[in-house]
């Protein structure tokens, strides 16, 4: 009698072939031109903004597909990696006087270290209980925070003056839409192209795969849970604490507000509207969430509401979200 593989592995095996991976990738950075082109043409600041925020986002909630969406692991520490890699990026800069790309750097790199931190524990227990771990761990930084004046973290008040992205020697204010629309596009298209189309089409996305649908199969494959666990909270990390590096020059301010329930919440209906495990989801998701929030403001206090409305709508109807109208990749 002959044994079927898991019903998922047709489908991932052929978005993984060349002329798949060419024809996905193409389009991806089609996209991104028409993103830099839009960019160029619009001259509204304030939608400069919007997308600014938008790519540091996709960052963001990519990583935290992958861990989530693709390892099936269910970590709610996601913005402690970002609040680290603001913290660090910041602090790197104000007292060492790094540069702020080579900040950004080395606070990706702690990222990393600091995910192998959370993970240890994590992958000590099993589903919920990772869950209410990391969430806990989250619950817990921002008084920690808050007591880091003495080690120059700011307190209540935070870190102010955060210095201004430095390009080659020219100084790139917040005030100049533009060139940070560029900067924010480059990371966040550099960021989501090596978490979509390298890390999860390579060997390590088809480990995660294989452990989040088929957990006992994987190990009979002789796929090392314990490693490829550990390499998804260390990508994972990596890239949310260069979004917090990015966002940190841009803003120029960190406060432990970046830790608050609003920002979480946000980053859970993102997930949630976008959908898991299928590019291009999650990133849909940042899209419409973030764009909409600000159609929304006008709203007032029926913002949330109205927003909250809408994730119900879309968990009922469409239960794997933006990611359930793409085809599988």
């Amino acid at each position: 009698m002959s044994h079927t593989p898991p019903s998922t592995s047709p489908s991932i095996s052929s978005s993984f072939t060349g002329k798949g991976l060419a024809r996905d990738s193409l389009i991806f950075w089609v996209g991104v031109a028409i993103l830099g082109l839009f960019g160029t043409l619009v001259g509204d600041s304030y939608i400069r903004h919007i997308f600014i925020l938008v790519f540091i986002w996709c960052i963001v909630i990519a990583s935290w597909d992958l861990i989530l969406g693709y390892a099936g692991i269910f970590n709610y520490a996601q913005l402690v990696f970002f609040a680290f890699g603001a913290y660090a990026s910041a602090m790197l800069s104000i007292y060492t006087g790094l540069t702020p790309l080579l900040s950004i750097a080395v606070a990706g790199t702690a990222g990393a270290v600091f995910g192998v931190v959370i993970a240890l524990p994590s992958l000590r227990l099993k589903g919920e209980y990772v869950a209410l771990f990391t969430f806990a761990v989250h619950l817990a930084l921002p008084p920690l925070i808050q007591q880091g004046r003495a080690i120059g973290m700011g307190g209540n008040s935070g870190l102010l003056g955060v210095p201004w992205m430095n390009l080659f020697g020219y100084q790139v204010s917040p005030i100049d839409k533009l060139t940070w629309f560029w900067i924010a596009l480059v990371f966040g298209a550099v960021s989501v192209y090596l978490i979509y189309f390298v890390i999860l089409r390579g060997r390590i996305g088809l480990a995660f795969i294989a452990m989040r649908d088929a957990e006992v199969f994987s190990q009979a494959i002789g796929i090392n849970q314990f490693k490829y666990k550990m390499l998804a909270f260390i990508i994972s990390a990596m890239f949310t604490a260069v979004a917090g590096g990015v966002y940190a020059h841009y803003t120029t301010v960190v406060t432990p507000k970046i830790l608050g329930t609003e920002f979480f919440l946000m980053a859970m209906v993102m997930l949630a509207i976008g959908g898991m495990g299928r590019f291009p989801g999650a990133i849909s998701g940042v899209f419409l969430v973030v764009i909409g929030n600000e159609f929304l403001r006008s709203f007032d206090d029926y913002r949330l509401l109205i927003l909250g409305l809408f994730v119900v709508v879309v968990v009922i109807y469409f239960p794997r979200g933006m990611a359930g109208i793409f085809p599988k990749r």
